[in-house]
């Protein structure tokens, strides 16, 4: 992306008195730090030919995926960057800590796709009984204008969940999408790093496609998988749970798939047993806009945590 400042001499606009200021998106990083927060950094390069001015940068977060919905996350200054110049700028944000809604191997996909579109993007609790509503409901309001209070005062909320933490399997890394806006144009990441993958076996990660009331196709693609991994994409969004069965159909590469509701997408990989470290995107095509967005992972069988769960 790249948000260009013109500065006018007289009543002439000259393309040599530029400044461009531009974020691609391996310029977003993220990893996670002690006390459950997440680093977030993004690298601002002036392209230009002049000094750019101080200019505002915000921040958005969403579950991993594709095409769904965002939320803000924090707003920062991009200081001003003389021609050729780049500027790291750093923030740490909240990671959220959702209940799980179950293991793995025993959540349906739809019940997940409810928990991470319901109101503040977390786990229903369980309903209140008679004696209590009203009590529950005051509590609720007084969280909400606290929240609210607390926003206005730093910027900025917390993180999007991560899908890994809602089935019982809490990753050292969150998982997820950065949205990072100059201007008017967005640049997006969207990034599961560092999972554990078990050698000779079927390992399967997920992530989530489109928004929930808002019809659409999507097409997918898988690329930089190495020659001696094999790997399919699955729509779980019906299925009782999380785990494909070999009864599944796959989803054909640039196919269209249809959602009104979104869509709960399983990658089952099968990496050879001598295997250390891999990486993949599923670059994924929504056909009423046309645009195409890239949902990657990194894998390790030597990373921390439980990583993918596998057959």
């Amino acid at each position: 992306m790249i948000v260009m400042e013109r500065t006018p001499e007289g009543n002439v606009i000259h393309s040599e008195f530029e400044a461009e200021l531009s974020v691609e998106r391996t310029d977003i990083a993220f990893h996670d730090v002690p006390g459950d927060k997440v680093r977030i950094q993004v690298t601002v390069r002036n392209l230009g030919s002049t000094r750019s001015e101080p200019t505002p940068m915000r921040l958005e977060s969403a579950p991993f995926g594709a095409f769904v919905s965002w939320t803000p996350l924090a707003r920062m200054q991009v200081p001003a960057l003389e021609p050729g110049e780049s500027r790291t700028l750093s923030i740490d944000v909240a990671r959220p800590r959702p209940t799980p809604l179950g293991d793995f191997n025993r959540v349906p996909p739809k019940k997940l796709l409810t928990a991470v579109n319901a109101p503040g993007n977390a786990p229903e609790q369980s309903a209140a009984q008679p004696g209590t509503r009203v009590a529950a409901m005051l509590n609720l309001l007084l969280r909400r204008r606290t929240g609210l209070a607390k926003r206005a005062l730093t910027g900025r909320t917390s993180l999007a969940p991560d899908l890994w933490d809602m089935v019982g399997r809490s990753q050292p890394h969150w998982a997820g999408n950065i949205n990072v806006f100059i201007g008017r144009e967005p640049v997006e990441r969207h990034m599961a790093q560092a999972l554990r993958i078990y050698p000779g076996r079927t390992n399967m990660a997920m992530f989530l496609v489109g928004e929930r009331g808002k019809w659409d196709a999507f097409a997918f693609e898988l690329i930089g998988l190495k020659p001696d991994w094999k790997a399919t994409l699955y729509d779980a969004t019906t299925n009782k749970t999380l785990v494909t069965n070999p009864a599944d159909i796959p989803i054909e590469e640039m196919q269209w798939v249809e959602s009104n509701a979104g869509l709960m997408v399983m990658l089952a990989t099968q990496p050879p047993a001598d295997c250390k470290t891999g990486s993949l995107e599923v670059h994924v095509t929504r056909r009423s806009c046309g645009k195409t967005a890239l949902v990657e992972f990194s894998m390790d069988s030597a990373a921390k945590g439980p990583g993918c769960y596998f057959l």
